[in-house]
């Protein structure tokens, strides 16, 4: 394992001296032309936010985020290096399964954090349906987002939301501002704007049916559109398995011996 140490040792010793030496002038020329396409995410580094380890639901800290990140780095070095030896790879293997090690803590963070928040913004629509269905009967916008959030929906990020924003409610402040300012802070747009247009009728004395009914449509249209998104690809996969599974099954069982009968005639 002494030769992956000095292997680090010295990339860190080149990382360092490259970022101590000053730009040539064909690097500071090239600098001045725009740039093209981004870096893929893996070989793209930047700081997980706190809004990410917030959602995410791992309950971690950034001290917890660093450990991890430092411990498979250490660990994928460590199963890298071991595999270099006895497969005779080749020295870099080690350092990039280092640096995978300590980006995957980091991507776990974010996509787990994405997923919950996907799963938040698609609850919306039910939450909404439940809102229309009872201002349509008569109940005060306010007083129907209020009972509604006492009644958890499953998602974590939507109930927490709620909650908080029935809790401002009951201390005297604005459910209808509460809720966006909520919403914006969990991640779920919808709901955001639901409440803002809300507050936006309350001011203008309006009423609150048509917005809700407006974003019901859309969520519906939206909604929609995913299914038919969904069905169109159906037609492809279809065609997909019929011919990595059927075809070859028909081949092997019926044109494969129909050919070895016809070529066994021929011979005899």
């Amino acid at each position: 394992m002494t030769i992956v140490g000095s292997l680090l040792a010295a990339l860190a010793a080149v990382a360092l001296g490259c970022a101590l030496k000053r730009p040539s002038p064909v690097a500071r020329r090239l600098a001045l032309f725009p740039r093209g396409l981004a870096a893929p995410r893996l070989f793209r580094w930047r700081p997980v936010a706190s809004r990410d380890l917030a959602h995410s639901g791992l309950a971690w800290s950034a001290e917890t985020l660093l450990a991890a990140k430092a411990v498979g780095a250490a660990s994928a070095a460590v199963l890298a290096g071991a595999a270099t030896q006895a497969l005779a790879l080749g020295p870099l293997v080690p350092i990039l399964a280092a640096y995978c090690g300590f980006i995957g803590p980091s991507i776990l963070v974010e996509r787990r954090a994405s997923a919950r928040r996907a799963a938040a913004e698609g609850a919306v629509a039910s939450l909404v349906e439940r809102t229309e269905a009872l201002v349509a009967a008569g109940r005060p916008a306010a007083t129907a987002l209020a009972s509604i959030s006492l009644r958890p929906t499953g998602v974590t990020l939507l109930d927490t939301a709620l909650s908080l924003a029935a809790s401002d409610y009951a201390l005297g402040a604005p459910l209808f501002r509460s809720l966006a300012v909520r919403s914006d802070d969990a991640g779920l747009p919808t709901l955001a704007a639901l409440a803002r247009e809300l507050d936006r009728s309350r001011d203008l004395a309006r009423g609150s049916l048509a917005a809700i009914v407006l974003v019901r449509d859309r969520l519906r249209a939206a909604e929609r559109n995913r299914a038919l998104e969904a069905a169109s690809g159906v037609e492809g996969r279809l065609m997909l398995v019929l011919v990595l599974c059927y075809l070859p099954a028909l081949m092997l069982l019926v044109v494969v011996p129909l050919l070895l009968g016809l070529l066994d005639g021929l011979f005899v």
